[in-house]
């Protein structure tokens, strides 16, 4: 998914339509198979849509619906707010945005495992983990970091949050197709989730 001028992860990362975007356009245009390199990214799996969230539960039942998990902290960010902040800092992401996404893909619990395979604090798929080399998906520290690589190659790709959002929902052949946040079920409501938990500064 990331083409060489992403700095921060070019030998790590290459484009590819993601699953969501495979179920309703097959095959990406021939713009983004130019884009396409040796690395392929899956899907970041994610289901959000706004019945199902409350101010005080931000996690998706959905996601929160496990085939596996491992035990989640009782603290939840407070056990992980520190590496979250370093993996901000480390890979120049806005202060909060990464602390954010991942109170919206997981609620703080690093063992959440979706229906569709997605692990971890920053829902990674199996195949966008082994991409972005990391090798446990529910070790957290290896989760958010992969997650904030991957945040910046949107935001590197794209030059903007809602657009970076939208891609790392949906993928961002989807973003490509659509010329902005795809009219899906879930993307738009899951940027707008996003964006409201980081600038209210709720977290």
């Amino acid at each position: 998914m990331i083409r060489t001028f992403f700095p921060a992860a070019a030998a790590l990362l290459a484009w590819a339509s993601p699953a969501l975007a495979q179920q309703a356009n097959p095959e990406p245009s021939s713009a983004e198979a130019n884009d396409a390199s040796a690395a392929v990214f899956a899907l970041i799996e994610h289901r959000t849509t706004a019945a199902q969230w409350s101010s005080t539960a931000p996690a998706d039942p959905k996601v929160m619906s496990v085939s596996a998990t491992r035990a989640a902290p009782p603290k939840g960010r407070d056990r992980f707010l520190a590496f979250i902040r370093a993996a901000e800092l480390r890979h120049a992401l806005p202060n909060g945005l990464l602390d954010a996404l991942v109170a919206v893909e997981s609620a703080y619990q690093p063992g959440v495992v979706s229906r569709a395979g997605a692990m971890g604090l920053a829902q990674l798929m199996p195949a966008t983990a082994r991409a972005l080399g990391v090798l446990d998906p529910l070790d957290a520290r290896m989760n958010v970091d992969g997650g904030a690589r991957f945040l910046r190659a949107m935001l590197d790709k794209f030059g903007s949050v809602t657009l970076a959002l939208a891609a790392y929902n949906a993928g961002p052949a989807a973003v490509i197709r659509a010329r902005g946040i795809p009219a899906n079920s879930e993307t738009p409501a899951y940027v707008r989730k996003v964006l409201s938990a980081w600038r209210v500064g709720s977290l």
